[in-house]
């Protein structure tokens, strides 16, 4: 998974991002200098009298294409934001010091999108698009990448066969069973994903609120749990490296 600060901090102009390219994943983003953009918005020009007097109230727009740094892959990433003006200390050439102001970048966009977590080879097609879904929605709308994060979970209930409907016997009719009754009826073999999966369904429900302002902190942790149910499901670490300990442990020693 791609590291927590690096999602949710802000980038200059000046600096390496070190965000990990979605396609090769051996590169990190590099912006091609001569094509980024900023400019101020109009909001922000008619809120403050001077520039140089309110630095808070300013803010921007920015638009770039970032590239990846591997030679041999040399992707390119359309990317758009805000920005806004942040502080630091600086000395002068005299020894003092002073409070200087420079321009910092949130993204809101990319394309092609960030591969926020591992997804691994054999995961299931319709699974993965709704997690590359949920990805290109990650900077700008965290409540819409956590709905489709919810939809992913709903297809991993398909792929492991969970039934979706059931016989009403009062009714007479099939319904519809809702997803935390599906990860309740999962099959035995499966049981020490259920918490991840009810954890996962949990956020998944505030996604759907819309008086719920949520944070791209919160796809984190829905993420950081997903990441971690697909790695169990579709390349069984746990059980691959616990078989292996169970064999020299029969054998008292290595074989």
């Amino acid at each position: 998974m791609i590291d927590k600060e690096l999602l949710t901090s802000y980038f200059t102009t000046n600096q390496n991002t070190y965000w990990p390219c979605s396609t090769c994943s051996n590169g990190y983003l590099m912006i091609n200098e001569d094509t980024f953009s900023s400019k101020e918005t109009s909001v922000s020009q008619k809120g403050h009298p001077l520039y140089e007097s309110d630095h808070e109230s300013v803010r921007f727009v920015y638009s770039c294409i970032f590239r990846c740094s591997n030679n041999n892959c040399n992707e390119q990433f359309a990317s758009s934001g805000h920005g806004c003006l942040e502080w630091d200390i600086e000395e002068d050439e005299h020894g003092n010091k002073k409070q200087v102001y420079s321009p910092c970048f949130e993204p809101y966009y990319f394309y092609p999108s960030l591969k926020i977590i591992d997804i691994p080879k054999n995961v299931p097609d319709d699974i993965t698009n709704q997690l590359n879904k949920s990805f290109e929605l990650f900077f700008s709308s965290p409540s819409a990448a956590i709905n489709h994060a919810r939809s992913a979970l709903e297809l991993i209930l398909n792929h492991l066969r969970v039934p979706k409907t059931t016989i009403d016997k009062k009714k007479n009719k099939r319904v519809k069973i809702n997803l935390h009754n599906r990860i309740d009826k999962l099959a035995k073999e499966h049981s020490e994903i259920k918490e991840l999966l009810f954890a996962i369904k949990w956020i998944g429900n505030e996604g759907s609120h819309p008086e719920k302002r949520l944070t791209k902190n919160n796809v984190i942790d829905l993420y950081e749990i997903l990441e971690h149910v697909l790695s169990e499901l579709f390349e069984k670490k746990s059980k691959t490296i616990l078989a292996k300990a169970k064999k020299i442990n029969k054998a008292k020693g290595i074989k």
